[in-house]
């Protein structure tokens, strides 16, 4: 059954709405063969699919986004906002977390493994494993904390936690491809409202914006900063007299928290926001151990995160 996610509403201009969803779960994006369509919330406990060639973007807090990769299952178990959590049951996902509350952070189930995303940052989960592609992630077995460039596997094989030697899947470089849009989705919105009357909007912090010309939500922080691939987002304070704390720089990504360089995306096709090319990618620019079509990530080597960390 699909629910309709809680949010506050205010009309900013004829083709731009001021959101605050109460409530994680909405399908931002659809690519594919999926079991949601988009633009509908996900109750909690409600497995989320994919089949081949599928990709599902689903909102968590704002600033944070699970993507699916295809053949894929995922149920979120808490939708709060303040208690998301969710379980990876089959295939891989990448989380792209922002705005992180270490108070409240997301937690994950994969296989015999229950971690705490406790740091901004893109985590990869394929295997029964998960990848600190950048972030840091607390073992809620043990509460042992891992960085930047760990593997964590919990199998027939034992608990292991390595620093791995690691490579681009084409799962990984979809969801930079997503971000990219976002952000610049984000910064065609704040032009505009430069344009608008001043309201008393800079009192709310990191909020949704649903955007018609995209037909999606896009993330409008409580202040400028980098996403952790390194795309820059302008806040709503800026626009309405608030004081949007600067991380100057244009907006030409380049994994900037971690230090790497801009991946080459081979996406093509269409779908994703209205006008945007945000198709997964379906081969090239990959590893050989990763998936060769669609929105696919991890392989059974289990060395799989982005390149130059």
């Amino acid at each position: 059954m699909i629910t309709v996610v809680l949010m506050v509403m205010m009309q900013l201009t004829p083709t731009t709405s001021f959101i605050v969803s109460t409530r994680a779960g909405f399908v931002n994006y659809v690519q594919g063969s999926a079991t949601v369509k988009a633009a509908t919330s996900i109750p909690a406990g409600q497995p989320v699919g994919t089949g081949p060639g599928g990709a599902v973007e689903i909102l968590l807090n704002p600033g944070s986004y699970l993507r699916m990769g295809e053949n894929s299952q995922v149920i979120l178990d808490n939708v709060d906002l303040s208690a998301i959590a969710l379980r990876i049951m089959q295939g891989s996902a990448v989380i792209e977390a922002n705005e992180i509350d270490k108070e409240s952070p997301i937690k994950v189930g994969i296989g015999n493994l229950k971690v705490e995303i406790v740091k901004d940052g893109i985590y990869l989960f394929t295997d029964g494993k998960v990848v600190v592609v950048d972030g840091k992630v607390r073992d809620a077995s043990n509460g042992l904390f891992y960085g930047k460039g760990y593997q964590i596997a919990d199998d027939d094989h034992g608990y292991r936690a390595q620093k791995v030697k690691t490579f681009t899947t084409a799962l990984e470089l979809w969801s930079q491809k997503r971000d990219e849009l976002i952000a610049q989705a984000n910064l065609n919105v704040s032009n505009s409202l430069r344009r608008t009357p001043n309201l008393p909007l800079n009192s709310f912090l990191d909020v949704w914006l649903w955007y018609p010309a995209y037909g999606a939500f896009i993330y409008m922080p409580g202040a400028r900063y980098r996403s952790p691939y390194g795309y820059l987002y302008r806040s709503v304070g800026e626009f309405f007299g608030g004081s949007g704390v600067a991380s100057s720089g244009s907006n030409s990504g380049g994994f900037g928290n971690s230090g790497r360089s801009s991946g080459g995306s081979t996406d093509s096709g269409g779908g994703g926001f209205v006008g945007f090319s945000s198709a997964a990618p379906s081969g090239g620019g990959a590893s050989s151990a990763a998936p060769s079509a669609g929105a696919q990530g991890g392989s059974s080597s289990g060395h799989t995160a982005t390149q130059g960390r």
